[in-house]
């Protein structure tokens, strides 16, 4: 809520800020990106029209997780991604690192292992398409 926090000046590194949001994701009740919307996102992901599609499921989502994610998105694409050069995280490097807190999907099923470049696809789409989506 403090806008003037420095966390910079504080001695808080990048990556135990960008840890500190995945354990946030990761204790969540639910996914950000909820379970119900897994099967409809995945399906469209393979479509030749997806961001129209993709933008229709994105309604159906909470809305205290759209403005969540919305913000994910958009920081990691505006604030992040466009400074690959400098810190090496393009949207692909972000949505590994964050599709599986995101979208909590069940490891354990042997059938799910063949889709995680799909579910990774998702979160780079929402990152590299922020524009778009929200």
């Amino acid at each position: 809520a403090d806008h003037n926090i420095s966390l910079e000046s504080m001695g808080v590194t990048v990556n135990a800020v960008a840890g500190a949001l995945k354990a946030f994701f990761a204790d969540l009740p639910d996914p950000l990106v909820p379970y119900s919307l897994h099967q409809e996102l995945l399906e469209t992901s393979n479509c030749l029209v997806i961001m129209p599609t993709f933008k229709r499921t994105m309604k159906i989502f909470l809305v205290d997780c759209i403005l969540v994610l919305t913000h994910c998105a958009c920081h990691s694409h505006f604030r992040v991604s466009q400074q690959y050069k400098t810190n090496f995280m393009t949207a692909d490097n972000l949505s590994i690192c964050f599709w599986p807190t995101l979208m909590r999907p069940d490891f354990e099923n042997r059938e799910f292992l063949s889709t995680t470049k799909i579910h990774q696809s998702v979160i780079e789409t929402f990152i590299q398409q922020c524009q778009f989506f929200f």
